[in-house]
């Protein structure tokens, strides 16, 4: 308790050394976060937009869909399956589906299509499609005989809310599907991609235009936690008939977005890395400051009897205090950096809003605001300049107090 007090006194002898020590390890820790927060960030949000708005994190389909997807491997809508796979505490919501491809024609212009027959009260509950109207309206119920078009497709088809769509495909067992819907609104989706293929209708809707009346081709499932995906596979399909059912995680339909995640996120450890060791220098050249500053004061203590051990002890504890209230602040401003831009994420306009969309990315920055964010990173910085503190503890013990007292 002595030595604690002592070094607690000691480095608030010399505000301003001590206050840019703590400047270095608050600077430190803020970086990490932001940087971790920043990649973290994308790369949800980039999940998060692809499976909400098609596969879901899980998928629940017919045997045997995934291998030829056609509307004759549906299967049929079952109350008994979603309130069983709703009683399990992961499952947060379900989104049933009729996913088919059609021939869509507005005046002399004609493109294939994505048609999605949604649930419109689960998709606004999920990924909140209403505010991702950006011209018209969204469904009013389940039976509007209307579709909500992707802005990228509108523009394609050059068209606008009110003109009518014509929809030609294929329907359940082979029969004829074809028809003229309103188009209701226009969405600007996530996924750049996506945005300019899809068309959304009401699932019933979707069900009478194929002949296909209480089918579905997938069942998606959103969950709480994402972190253990094959876990979550597991309960589900505890809970189904694994004969008739096929239960898939969203990286096992999407193997090339989770390949691409994987690679990037490669190139990002190295980057952290030597951020890593930028920080470390700037750590080491604060405390190389402050072990020279107090040569002289060491070598006057060792001189009077004081143990070097004892001393270099307390040198050990200065520094670790000064990580610690570092650390402190750094977790406060990352807290607060993460807030504000979680709230106000940044977007990008010009000619680099134009790179991202041709990537196929959405031209928004996104901040991650996960717990093992801040926490991973700030024992990081904390382990790296409890290390580095080492070195002034190790100055103690070979000191020559002779000389530090002369120089």
């Amino acid at each position: 308790m002595m030595f604690l007090k002592l070094a607690w006194l000691n480095i608030w002898r010399n505000k301003r050394r001590t206050l840019i020590t703590i400047a270095s390890v608050f600077f430190a820790v803020l970086l990490a976060i932001t940087f971790r927060s920043v990649t973290d960030g994308v790369y949800e949000n980039m999940i998060h937009n692809v499976v909400s708005y098609s596969s879901g994190y899980l998928q629940i389909h017919k045997k045997g869909y995934w291998d030829e997807q056609s509307i004759d491997n549906s299967f049929e809508a079952n109350e008994q399956l979603n309130q069983r796979l709703l009683s399990n505490p992961k499952v947060t919501q379900l989104m049933p589906r009729l996913e088919t491809f059609a021939l869509s024609s507005f005046g002399d212009k004609t493109k294939g299509v994505l048609v999605l027959g949604i649930d419109p009260a689960s998709e606004k509950m999920v990924n909140q499609l209403d505010e991702k109207v950006i011209e018209g309206g969204y469904f009013q119920s389940e039976n509007d005989n209307a579709v909500l078009v992707g802005s990228g497709l509108a523009e394609q088809l050059n068209v606008k809310v009110n003109d009518t769509l014509i929809l030609i495909g294929q329907g359940y067992h082979a029969s004829s599907a074809a028809g003229k819907f309103n188009i209701i609104g226009i969405l600007k989706l996530g996924s750049p991609e996506l945005n300019g293929n899809v068309i959304y209708m009401p699932l019933r809707t979707a069900q009478n235009l194929h002949g296909a009346e209480n089918r579905l081709t997938s069942l998606s499932i959103m969950l709480s936690k994402t972190s253990d995906l094959e876990g979550s596979k597991n309960a589900v399909e505890s809970t189904i008939d694994t004969d008739a059912y096929e239960v898939m995680t969203w990286k096992q339909m999407m193997p090339e977005m989770d390949q691409f995640i994987e690679a990037d996120s490669a190139g990002h450890y190295i980057i952290i890395i030597v951020l890593y060791i930028i920080i470390s220098f700037g750590l080491f050249g604060t405390l190389l400051m402050m072990t020279f500053e107090r040569n002289r004061e060491f070598g006057i203590l060792i001189a009077i009897g004081m143990k070097k051990r004892l001393l270099a002890f307390v040198v050990l504890l200065e520094s670790i205090m000064i990580s610690l209230i570092g650390c402190f602040m750094g977790i406060l401003g990352g807290i607060l950096l993460v807030r504000l831009f979680t709230e106000y994420p940044i977007q990008f306009s010009g000619s680099l809003q134009e790179v991202y969309e041709e990537y196929g990315f959405e031209p928004i920055i996104y901040f991650s605001g996960h717990p093992r964010i801040f926490i991973n990173q700030t024992l990081i910085v904390l382990v790296l300049a409890i290390l580095l503190a080492l070195y002034p503890g190790y100055k103690v013990i070979r000191l020559r107090p002779v000389e530090a007292i002369n120089s």
